[in-house]
């Protein structure tokens, strides 16, 4: 399911161009601020969280109609949107389908993008986003639960901003808190799965930092617990409905989680220098990718790599070779390496 050929119109900074890949290492060869990153978010559009989602700002400037065809080794998908209309189209073999289907066609990519890569200096959201989009890229129908956890949370918050305002009654809470907590349940059983699975593996992050830190630990920032989330989250929406009654939002759940990695006692997301970061980084995007592999084997893996090399060392630039050495990988760098890769010049 390697992508052979990537096809642009009115994308970004391009009006229009196409780009063949091979099926294995490429390397896309520009200075800073000519479009590689572009190209890049447009190879992670189908399935990737971190792209840009409103595709008015996606479409270049004055332009009508953005297009995007993909054509992989076994399948050819499609994006087409109409910015005087708003309508967004997606294509398999050049008929209509879902983003769902589209999106399962796909590669799963595993991402490199700066913002990932600086991970631990952004907010909890980032890291939550992170998390989940592992869970979606193994489960398809964790989005969907998701989705529908960030939907009841957003009426339970506007209910409660009622009942503050006297619009409303506390007895048409009882609903949706049976339905969040419903959900709540639901999401932290997949993310509790993961967390074990990153846990189980703490005991390699050491090599990362080759000897030059003692412990390390994935450490997962909740106030439920997560062992008996129901009762947990019953007995707190009831001691505390005055408070959120108050506040007019929900103070506990999976919507307000965060992680840390511990390193030698220091929390990594207050005390971290850059190569701290980079060495716990790219152990997590290892991760992400035994995780995938574990629970949805059947689907290829695309390395999306936006220009990580100046940031890494000899060392970790070798561990980084020799993860993505036998899937497609597609890297920018503003160098001309030395090294036997398919090079694109844009």
């Amino acid at each position: 399911m390697a992508i052979k050929t990537l096809h642009l119109k009115n994308f970004r900074n391009f009006s229009h161009r196409e780009i063949s890949f091979s099926s294995g290492k490429n390397i896309i060869i520009w200075n800073n601020g000519q479009w590689k990153s572009n190209l890049l978010e447009a190879l992670s559009l189908p399935v990737w969280w971190m792209v840009e989602t409103q595709w008015q700002y996606l479409i270049q400037r004055w332009a009508d109609v953005m297009y995007l065809k993909y054509e992989l080794s076994l399948e050819t998908l499609a994006y087409a949107y109409d910015a005087k209309t708003g309508k967004k189209k997606f294509f398999l073999w050049d008929k209509s389908t879902s983003p769902a289907k589209l999106r399962n066609s796909y590669p799963h990519v595993i991402s490199f993008h700066p913002l990932i890569m600086n991970l631990m200096y952004l907010g909890p959201s980032h890291r939550r986003d992170f998390l989940d989009s592992i869970l979606i890229s193994s489960y398809p129908e964790y989005q969907k639960i998701l989705s529908k956890y960030k939907k009841v949370l957003s009426s339970r918050n506007k209910l409660l901003k009622n009942i503050s305002l006297q619009k409303s009654e506390i007895s048409e809470l009882d609903f949706w808190n049976e339905t969040f907590i419903h959900l709540a349940c639901e999401i932290y059983k997949y993310r509790l799965e993961l967390i074990d699975f990153i846990k189980d593996s703490e005991k390699n992050l050491s090599q990362y930092f080759f000897g030059k830190v003692t412990t390390t630990k994935f450490s997962y920032i909740t106030k439920t617990d997560m062992q008996n989330v129901e009762n947990n989250l019953r007995e707190y929406l009831k001691l505390n409905l005055q408070k959120e009654i108050l506040l007019r939002k929900t103070l506990r759940g999976p919507h307000l989680d965060d992680f840390d990695v511990i390193v030698d006692g220091t929390p990594l997301i207050h005390f971290a220098s850059r190569w701290e970061v980079k060495s716990v980084l790219l152990w997590l995007k290892f991760l992400e990718t035994q995780f995938i592999q574990k629970h949805s084997n059947k689907k290829e893996i695309l390395y999306v790599i936006d220009d990580l090399l100046s940031e890494l060392d000899t060392i970790h630039r070798e561990l980084l070779w020799n993860h993505v050495w036998n899937k497609q990988c597609i890297m920018s760098s503003i160098e001309d390496i030395d090294i036997d890769w398919n090079k694109i010049y844009i």
